[in-house]
């Protein structure tokens, strides 16, 4: 649904997943960011985390897998490929993360599209009754299985989101109120970003 702009005929909306701006009788649409000089900001952005904000309050707990240390300061939700390398990177780096109190919430997004072996995995993974073991074997380049009964239902969900959101690669890094931080970082680096965006909020 188009919402009103700063510029009159002109409604700021997405269509699959990308941001612009389209014309009063719905014939234009122009692609890129509106800038407030008056007051800075980013007048785009703003409503692209606000509709990541709401899309992502929609997801369940339990559709996600979870690695988060005994008493988490930040949480970041991750959008991951199984053969992605700087996803696999990221993986690898978990326990930095955790060390630094930074818990991490996965949902799956297999670029390569359905029907695809990122995909099948992926699948695998979310089925598995070890959600979380799975997935480090899978990061590792491990085969993980399923069984007959395994459905990709999950899988397809999470990339609809994941393309809603206009993700533009993985691992792609969101905060619950809709801040995105970009692709991969050092576990130092995000530890920066996100006492910084903390410190920002209050």
């Amino acid at each position: 649904m188009p919402a009103s702009s700063p510029v009159t005929g002109m409604y700021l909306t997405s269509i699959d997943g990308v941001s612009g701006y389209v014309s009063a009788d719905g014939r234009y649409f122009i692609v890129g960011d509106m800038l407030d000089l008056a007051s800075h900001s980013n007048v785009t952005e703003e409503f692209r985390q606000a509709t990541r904000r709401s899309l992502l309050e929609k997801v369940a707990p339990n559709e996600s897998i979870l690695f988060a240390p005994a008493k988490p300061k930040h949480t970041v939700i991750v959008f991951t490929d199984v053969d992605c390398p700087y996803c696999r990177k990221l993986h690898s780096e978990l326990a930095e993360l955790q060390a630094r109190g930074i818990a991490v919430r996965y949902m799956a997004f297999p670029r390569s599209g359905p029907n695809t072996k990122a995909w099948k995995t992926m699948a695998a993974v979310w089925c598995s009754s070890d959600r979380r073991a799975a997935l480090t074997r899978a990061t590792r380049g491990d085969v993980v299985t399923a069984g007959s009964s395994c459905s990709d239902t999950a899988i397809a969900k999470q990339y609809a989101l994941g393309q809603q959101l206009g993700i533009p690669g993985t691992p792609m890094v969101v905060l619950s109120d809709g801040t995105s931080l970009g692709g991969y970082m050092s576990p130092n680096k995000m530890l920066a970003a996100l006492d910084e965006h903390a410190a920002a909020r209050k």
